[in-house]
């Protein structure tokens, strides 16, 4: 084989594509490497400079910069629970669960507040470990009642464990204390379609995309409100805008008239 062959070239193409896609897939860790490299005389920064860099870049959902931020971060301030929980967040959002459990658990061990039990609540749920998820969820909500991350962890915990009345109990508190929330509607119309309450889980859902159609999901996979609303069996009947068939002015009109018939027959006897 000759090097102006097609065979020799087409050999040659595809191992610059294999390095360039090895090198590709290699960036992020060889940041984290660089990020924990030197760490010989005074800090560069501040602490609170990490963390709010990290911060925006969560904002820009920057996830392979939050690590390289926060690991940088770590390798001076290894003692600061925000800059652990900001690393851990990010793990999740890049599908490495076990590692968000890890390092947002590293967090909680410094500082235990009750946001970060719901932010490593959704690392177990990712991970299938509801009973898990439901423990942190009931620790964050013991120690702030006002926290809707816990309300929505539970819930989806729940769900995963069975009990869908005490999830649907759950996300209706969370709804309740943030109406604004195109997450919780988003979960309480996943515990709908697994309850059969097509209707309701149109609505629900419905209601989500209307708030928020593009907010960020809790992990790589969970699917977005749209491929939920889309996955309602076809024979669901369209939602309408909250009225029941009893409540609508047609509805009203045969509820009426039947008690009108009732009525009348009981006269003739």
């Amino acid at each position: 084989m000759t090097r102006s062959s097609p065979v020799y070239l087409f050999a040659l193409l595809l191992l610059c594509f294999c390095l360039c896609i090895t090198a590709a897939n290699a960036a992020p860790e060889a940041g984290l490497l660089t990020a924990a490299g030197d760490t010989q005389g005074p800090p560069p920064k501040e602490v609170d400079a990490y963390v709010a860099s990290a911060q925006a870049a969560v904002a820009i959902r920057d996830w392979p910069e939050v690590l390289i931020i926060t690991t940088r971060g770590l390798a001076w301030y290894p003692d600061n629970a925000d800059l652990h929980c900001l690393q851990g967040y990010s793990y999740r959002k890049m599908g490495q669960y076990q590692k968000s459990v890890d390092a947002i658990s590293r967090g909680i061990l410094i500082d235990p507040k009750p946001v970060r039990f719901g932010n490593r609540g959704y690392g177990y749920l990712a991970l299938g470990n509801s009973t898990a998820a439901l423990a942190d969820a009931q620790e964050g909500i013991r120690l702030d009642a006002s926290s809707t991350t816990s309300y929505g962890v539970g819930a989806l915990a729940l769900h995963g464990l069975g009990r869908d009345e005490e999830a649907l109990a759950m996300i209706d508190t969370a709804i309740g204390m943030d109406p604004q929330s195109a997450h919780s509607r988003h979960v309480k119309g996943i515990i709908l379609t697994a309850r059969g309450d097509c209707a309701g889980a149109r609505a629900a859902l419905e209601e989500s995309l209307a708030l928020d159609p593009d907010y960020s999901l809790p992990w790589p996979g969970f699917p977005s409100t749209q491929e939920s609303r889309d996955a309602l069996p076809a024979t669901c009947p369209p939602a309408q805008d909250g009225q029941s068939p009893a409540q609508s002015p047609v509805g009203w009109a045969a509820f009426v008239a039947v008690v009108a018939i009732v009525a009348w027959a009981g006269m003739r006897r």
